[in-house]
């Protein structure tokens, strides 16, 4: 934050990762292809563990990609992984541990069920 790097940063709680890649979609209206292979994870082989845990103390930061060498080397010591790339078709995409598409959804369409109520709900 104090060398202005990034762009947006996100902190991922309560539904875990997945919850908030598609958070961090809808906020920007843009895509984003993520290869939740490279999320840094022990004993989490599964897409669902990866995409639901709501471990402690982790940040989705976007910046740009110019940045990227510079952002790296500051967190060099730490768990830090490139895991996705933002796009300007919005579409949320993530490849699962294996390689193949889990998600992919329109992002518009995404954020118009999420305001939506559910069912009665007001």
């Amino acid at each position: 934050v104090q060398a202005r790097m990034a762009a947006s940063i996100h902190g991922v709680y309560r539904g875990g990762l997945g919850v908030h890649l598609a958070m961090v979609a809808m906020g920007a209206e843009l895509g984003l292809d993520v290869e939740l292979g490279a999320v840094p994870a022990q004993n989490a082989d599964s897409d669902e563990v990866r995409l639901y845990s709501e471990s402690a103390g982790r940040f989705i930061v976007t910046i740009d990609p110019s940045n990227r060498e510079k952002f790296e080397k500051l967190f060099e010591a730490m768990p830090v992984a490139l895991i996705d790339k933002v796009t300007s078709e919005p579409r949320l995409v993530v490849r699962g541990v294996h390689k193949s598409a889990i998600i992919d959804m329109n992002v518009p369409e995404l954020k118009s069920a999420w305001q939506k109520p559910f069912g009665d709900l007001i």
